[in-house]
């Protein structure tokens, strides 16, 4: 199918909602948000997006509203991307309106913990996602923003009783892999939590493939790269000096952070990304 045309924000795109739901070889533009999964076992395959400005280009669980887990998002191919730093929705952060808080991106959740979405985050695979550069064309603000944002514009938290809400929200076995993305994002990725309800699997988020890797020679296949020549990978340390000795790039170890927190409790999210030399494949944020 194509859908194309939706130029305004809140012109969202298909939300799958019926579990075990499957779409294949889709054209999709959308101004706001893209490829939605709403429901269990759904199968996005081959989707090609032109994405804009007001909403994420894959929104996982659809703001918490729905469950998720076993569900995989296969061959997505942005070959249109409008996303700046300085967007109220999906930028870095600064100087949001009230409501923007920054927690959009090319991969997002927003989620408000509702009680509708008990079981979080969980059991969901992102492969072959693929942006390419076009100068002057095509532009990434954050790769990925995953977490609760109970407190958000979108949850109306104020507004709801308790009662909509769960006290506890899993996010585990999240994996991104086997994805390149060309233009240099303008803001870190950010994983944060703003209710201090989040269970972080172990790990919680994997930003490569496992299954193929041998992380002990420091082999790390199907990473999930940024930028090129050099590329390089996910790096969540807290602390730049572990950056450069242990984290990443096609041109070996020495990188940077490119992950932030916003974490209410301080909790470890858990993360596994590709590292080389004492901090193995695995090793957290705040370790």
């Amino acid at each position: 199918m194509k859908y194309v045309g939706t130029f305004n924000d809140q012109a969202d795109c298909l939300d799958l909602r019926a579990t075990g739901s499957y779409t294949d070889q889709t054209y999709t533009q959308s101004n706001d948000d893209n490829i939605k999964i709403w429901a269990e076992q759904s199968s996005r395959r081959h989707s090609t997006i032109l994405q804009g400005k007001a909403g994420c280009g894959i929104n996982l669980s659809s703001y918490g509203y729905g469950e998720i887990e076993g569900s995989s998002i296969t061959g997505v191919y942005a070959h249109r991307i409008t996303h700046a730093k300085s967007d109220n929705w999906n930028g870095c952060g600064e100087g949001m309106q009230p409501g923007g808080e920054g927690y959009g991106g090319l991969i997002c959740s927003r989620s408000c913990a509702l009680a509708s979405n008990s079981k979080g985050l969980v059991d969901t695979e992102i492969s072959g996602l693929y942006v390419p550069e076009i100068l002057d064309a095509n532009s990434i603000s954050r790769v990925f923003a995953l977490g609760v944002n109970k407190q958000g514009y979108f949850c109306g938290a104020d507004s709801r009783p308790s009662s909509d809400f769960v006290t506890k929200y899993p996010i585990q076995n999240i994996v991104l892999k086997n994805s390149a993305i060309y233009p240099e994002p303008g803001c870190m990725s950010s994983i944060f939590d703003d209710a201090g309800i989040i269970e972080w699997g172990n790990p919680s988020i994997t930003f490569f493939d496992e299954s193929s890797s041998n992380t002990k020679i420091c082999d790390f296949e199907g990473a999930l790269s940024m930028h090129e020549n050099p590329s390089y990978f996910v790096c969540g340390f807290s602390e730049q000096a572990d950056a450069e000795k242990y984290c990443m790039t096609t041109n070996g170890v020495g990188s940077a952070i490119n992950v932030e927190y916003n974490i209410v409790n301080g909790a470890n999210p858990n993360i596994n990304f590709p590292t080389c030399g004492m901090k193995a494949a695995g090793t957290t944020a705040t370790e």
